[in-house]
């Protein structure tokens, strides 16, 4: 990287500033001074190189917190941008009177765990000074005590908890550092922290903190006790097909999964794996999305292949896979299908092999035909097949949630998406939580004995060890992927 200058004989020289290598970056001060052009050159040698770009609507809503508490001061070109950065956050510590903190909203577009920490690092005396993030919590593993077991996950089980010292209840999913070793997925668990990191709506389980031990990583979720929609579809079709009108229940958690993407596409992540388990309700009935294990935090696109075989988009199955935040409002189609007509749109011709079924249901996919029951609502027609088409012609594929909320089909059911993002809409039905949720805090033992106020940070870390069939013994081996927990 260089600069014109004129030299002491009046001509003009090239002076050399830094030698960029890889994870460098470049054009960082021209968007912080708000200069038309760049002040420098960057030479990219015989060979070329490539980069990742961000315009600057990406980065204008970090810059305008850089700018938050004074404006017209820039950093040169010679200086270090992050120490600029801090001495600049030092000085507005001093000179404000109120305290001044980064919200989870403003640190959104930060695209790595990494650099997160760094940030968070450099102004943590902001933090200091200023309130915490509404949904973390500071509160230790030991001080929590096991009410019962809410079921399995990937990795491991998840557990209702309650912190006796405020009475409140949480989930508490565990994941074997053995198991997960095992399968290969340490980066994947890693992901799953550092996106629910950034995640806080009221229509996606809020991630409050991690944990870790010598044999587990914990995550400590928001509890969502009112069981899914999987649940409401097999056991209360009541509530589905009694509507009036005819499709508004669905309707109403269709928006609450619309409201659920809306946030994670705004923070650049795709979920992959939309699907009606992984639409929990709250006490009130309100469905919020969870399950962020398939997640990707996407600038562009990325073409991995995954996700459940009957919700996944063709451009995830098809060869390169190539795919972006489209391909959730494919599976959302299939949800809000499956949840009105009782059964997903496209076949898989009873393959029980996985590949053999994905293709079978991309060949179902690729006839153009949906089959819709006598009983599926008219006005819920066109909605979901326009969901399901191909790109670019797919709702939502251009305009994102707004162009879900712009359908006809919302105008003709009356629904009202103000009562409805203030939570004063009534849910379609409120849940019935199980008489266990309600127990005291104990743990029951292998053996059938119960310690009362079990903490996990002690004996129910090891007894969970035997009951846990997912886990796997764990030896430290020195690559500290679970670092950040």
């Amino acid at each position: 990287m260089s600069q014109e200058m004129v030299g002491l004989d009046g001509h003009r020289h090239d002076v050399k500033l830094a030698e960029i290598r890889r994870s460098g970056h470049f054009g960082e001060r021209s968007l912080l001074r708000g200069d038309d052009a760049s002040q420098v050159n960057v030479d990219a040698g015989p060979k070329g190189m490539c980069c990742l770009t961000f315009d600057f609507d990406t980065v204008k809503p970090l810059l305008e917190v850089v700018f938050k508490q004074d404006v017209g001061v820039a950093p040169s070109i010679h200086c270090d941008i992050r120490e600029w950065c801090q001495n600049k956050e030092k000085g507005w510590l001093r000179r404000v009177s109120a305290p001044v903190s980064l919200s989870c909203t403003e640190l959104e577009l930060l695209e790595s765990s990494a650099t997160r920490a760094r940030v968070d690092s450099d102004l943590s005396d902001l933090s200091d000074a200023g309130g915490q993030r509404s949904h973390l919590l500071d509160i230790e593993l030991s001080r929590l005590t096991k009410v019962c077991l809410l079921g399995k996950g990937a990795y491991g089980v998840v557990n209702l908890v309650e912190d006796p010292a405020t009475q409140k209840r949480y989930a508490l999913k565990s994941c074997s550092k053995g198991h997960v070793k095992r399968q290969f997925a340490q980066r994947q668990v890693c992901w799953e922290r550092e996106l629910l990191s950034m995640v806080d709506s009221p229509f996606v389980v809020r991630l409050h903190r991690t944990f870790k031990d010598a044999q587990h990583v914990y995550f400590l979720l928001e509890a969502a006790l009112g069981g899914s929609l999987l649940e409401v579809l097999h056991l209360r079709q009541d509530v589905l097909v009694e509507d009036s009108p005819r499709g508004s229940s669905v309707a109403f958690y269709v928006a609450c999964i619309t409201a659920a993407l809306e946030h994670l596409h705004e923070r650049r992540i795709v979920h992959r794996d939309v699907k009606p388990e992984n639409a929990l309700l709250d006490c009130r009935g309100y469905a919020k999305l969870c399950d962020m294990g398939f997640a990707r935090f996407v600038l562009g696109k990325t073409n991995t292949l995954v996700g459940t075989p009957d919700y996944m988009a063709p451009e995830v199955i098809d060869v390169p896979h190539f795919h972006d935040t489209s391909a959730d409002w494919w599976s959302l189609g299939v949800l809000a299908f499956e949840l009105l007509a009782g059964q997903t749109p496209f076949e898989d011709e009873g393959i029980s092999d996985l590949s053999g079924r994905l293709l079978a249901i991309r060949r179902s996919q690729e006839t153009g035909r949906l089959c819709f029951p006598f009983h599926f609502p008219k006005t819920c027609k066109d909605f979901v097949s326009k969901l399901l088409l191909k790109l670019p012609d797919r709702l939502g594929a251009a305009g994102g949630a707004r162009d879900i909320r712009d359908h006809t089909m919302w105008k003709s059911m009356r629904f009202d998406f103000q009562a409805f993002s203030s939570r004063q809409m009534a849910s379609p039905f409120v849940p019935t939580c199980p008489a266990e949720y309600f127990a005291c805090g104990t743990e029951m033992l292998c053996d059938g004995s119960a310690s009362s106020g079990s903490s996990f940070g002690t004996q129910v870390s090891h007894t969970s060890k035997r009951a846990n069939s997912l886990f796997q013994s764990y030896v430290e081996d020195g690559t500290g992927w679970d670092k950040d927990f």
